[in-house]
């Protein structure tokens, strides 16, 4: 009996414990770019959940998770590496799929045009970039 009950508590505490994952969520920065930004990431890592980089203080398998968020915190308050503002869009995500961790970084600029000074016109589309930043698990 008191075998079939551990049984039943340790079920109760994997299916219920784990890890708690702080949802994924538009902060600020450009809105649009925001949305092109999900639908890349969505694209190329089909089928993972995303969620905050912050949930990294909550994730006891993934090795220096606090040296990783505070790299985060220092790129995040340094504006000139990531800006969020009108023109671009950066953020730092992490994704899961079957208990498994990637992070990522994103970084988008939005389109411009220019005239050079021989008179062409320069024109850019929206520019996103996703890097994968390598972790370690337990």
């Amino acid at each position: 009996m008191k075998k079939i009950l551990f049984a039943i508590v340790a079920v109760f505490f994997i299916a219920c414990g784990g890890d708690k994952l702080v949802k994924f969520e538009y902060e600020k920065g450009n809105k649009e770019l925001f949305e092109k930004a999900n639908n890349l990431i969505k694209e190329k890592y089909p089928n993972y959940n995303l969620y905050s980089w912050k949930s990294l203080e909550n994730i006891s398998s993934i090795q220096e998770a606090k040296y990783k968020m505070n790299t985060i915190e220092d790129n995040i308050s340094d504006q000139e590496y990531c800006e969020n503002n009108e023109e671009h869009y950066c953020n730092y995500i992490l994704l899961e799929k079957n208990r498994r961790y990637r992070l990522i970084e994103v970084k988008c600029s939005k389109a411009y045009s220019y005239t050079n000074p021989f008179g062409v016109k320069i024109e850019s589309p929206d520019k996103c970039k996703i890097r994968e930043i390598p972790i370690l698990q337990k």
